[in-house]
């Protein structure tokens, strides 16, 4: 193979909102160059290459020839200078944009294997990592989009987001584990992070001494078999939290099912000790870190001592910016200060242009920081509310003032079969559909969540309605189909997975969508 590389770009400005957002500590492009070429002369057998080039942020898709990249994009936070680095990459795609995904990356596919390492010095000079994007490693830490902000947050958890990226990239204790480890931060109770469904969630609490402090869980996920984690410490020192991180990580090594993929996460092994004895195994690992512990975390993050106040639009006259305002702004902890949610349908879809406009708001308007979500849109973090009519004209003219981002018709979906090679159903297709029945609807307290097979990476187990793509014989031939999920929730209390309802084929699914709200409409009560 033939690798084309090109001229390495300068440098771009990695800091912003007073955060060092560079996280390349590696020749990624060299080494990946060197393994490339090992591959290809028979030096490095094909599970071992591909095993590598997961961990590199490369995967496999559908279509034969081509990859997906990754991008790593820890916390989802981003400078300008990187947003712009990366729209300069979804420009010279072949589909002209990427994806932004559940946790808070950017997907783009099509891309040429040649492509590759040209695309990751361009990455890497922006101080963007592809380290441990994909594969059996610990992926990238996510937290709540408004941590240093949040109204409620009882600190901000992204010095401690960004400690714990940095502490395990490549990390020798985490290499070829047993399968894929993920990590969340939340900065309240409410769980806006979702770490309830994450291999270790890490809850901002107030320590017994008034330190900032860590509920601490262990083993959730989604997938075939969804698990709630396992709360083991109420308040662990932040300061410390590395430490229950890699007691985990250590249990996980040696009892994780290496055999079975499909029963390789830790949740299986919590599933197949039960609480207790999971709990007391956990302990016996903590102990051995504990006698030789990692660093500690230094990091200046006050407990917020909070004001609240009611944010109302400023008025212009305008339906158009009051209906946008009233489902895609909220308010910050700061007085005057607000949240501006951009909302990207269809899994996500972001061109170049989108992101460029971004960064240009994110200085004028904003913090600095262009924030990727969860939910697959992005933030524009501490907008005086005075300038919220400015930024308002500047998003319609950049086609990016939709409204409803907070609202059901903002709908979450994984890629389904446009690329995935496990996908049953073309889940972004439905996500337009059901698109026409919410769009009418302002429902802030519904969330529609849809995959394209059981893994969930749509997350429709947590999704007040929730769709993913199962397959149905009929006639002798199969069809695509959906099941129908209801009542799933993530708050203070952990994950609530959504009732399985029933198996509908896929050209009936928004025929179903208006019969549940109808019947919810008539039934459903506070909370």
């Amino acid at each position: 193979m033939n690798i084309a590389t090109q001229p390495s770009p300068q440098n771009v400005q990695t800091t912003a909102g007073g955060l060092d957002l560079n996280y390349v500590a590696t020749d990624e492009v060299a080494d990946f160059i060197a393994r490339t070429e090992a591959y290809e002369s028979g030096e490095m057998s094909s599970d071992d290459y591909r095993a590598y080039r997961l961990t590199r942020g490369v995967y496999g898709q559908r279509q034969d020839g081509v990859n997906m990249m990754r991008v790593k994009i820890p916390g989802g936070l981003l400078a300008p200078a990187q947003a712009r680095r990366l729209a300069e990459l979804l420009d010279g795609s072949k589909l002209g944009f990427g994806n932004i995904t559940t946790r808070s990356n950017v997907q783009i596919h099509h891309v040429a294997p040649t492509t590759v390492p040209g695309w990751k010095a361009r990455l890497n000079s922006a101080g963007i990592s592809q380290l441990d994007a994909c594969g059996n490693a610990v992926r990238t830490v996510t937290q709540d989009p408004h941590a240093g902000l949040a109204p409620d947050e009882v600190f901000d958890t992204t010095p401690y987001m960004q400690a714990i990226t940095r502490f395990f990239l490549d990390h020798p204790r985490a290499r070829l584990m047993p399968r894929k480890f993920k990590i969340a931060l939340s900065t309240s109770v409410a769980d806006r992070g979702l770490t309830a469904i994450h291999d270790i969630g890490l809850v901002a609490v107030k320590g017994p001494d008034g330190a900032p402090a860590f509920r601490v869980a262990i083993g959730g996920g989604l997938a075939s078999m969804p698990q709630n984690a396992l709360v083991v410490h109420d308040a662990w020192p932040a300061a410390d939290v590395l430490t229950p991180i890699l007691a985990a990580i250590d249990l996980f090594q040696d009892h994780g099912n290496r055999r079975v993929r499909s029963k390789a996460r830790i949740k299986h092994v919590l599933r197949r000790m039960k609480a207790v004895k999971f709990s007391a195994l956990y302990e016996t690992y903590l102990e051995k870190v504990v006698a030789e512990p990692p660093e500690q975390i230094i990091a200046e993050t006050p407990l917020w001592n909070h004001r609240p106040w009611t944010f109302a639009a400023p008025r212009t006259g305008n339906d158009t910016f009051s209906a946008w305002a009233r489902s895609s702004v909220r308010a910050t902890r700061i007085q005057g200060k607000v949240f501006v949610t951009v909302r990207f349908d269809d899994g996500g879809r972001m061109t170049g242009d989108d992101l460029r406009t971004l960064a240009d708001l994110s200085e004028r308007y904003a913090d600095g920081l262009v924030a990727l979500t969860v939910h697959q849109n992005a933030l524009l973090r501490a907008v005086h509310v005075d300038e919220l009519p400015q930024l308002f004209t500047a998003l319609e003219a950049a086609n990016l003032a939709r409204p409803g981002a907070l609202y059901a018709s903002n709908a979450t979906s994984c890629p389904g079969t446009s690329t995935c090679n496990l996908g049953i159903t073309h889940s972004r297709n439905l996500a337009k559909e059901l698109q026409q029945v919410l769009e009418t609807r302002e429902d802030a307290d519904i969330t529609v969540k849809i995959s394209g097979c059981h893994n969930s990476c749509g997350q429709h187990h947590i999704g007040t309605i929730g769709f993913y793509g199962a397959v149905k014989r009929m006639g002798g031939k199969p069809a695509p189909h959906y099941r129908v999920m209801i009542g799933g929730d993530i708050d203070e209390n952990g994950a609530k997975f959504g009732t399985p309802y029933g198996l509908l084929p896929s050209r009936r699914a928004k025929d179903a969508l208006a019969v549940i709200l109808t019947w919810a409409d008539a039934n459903k009560a506070a909370g």
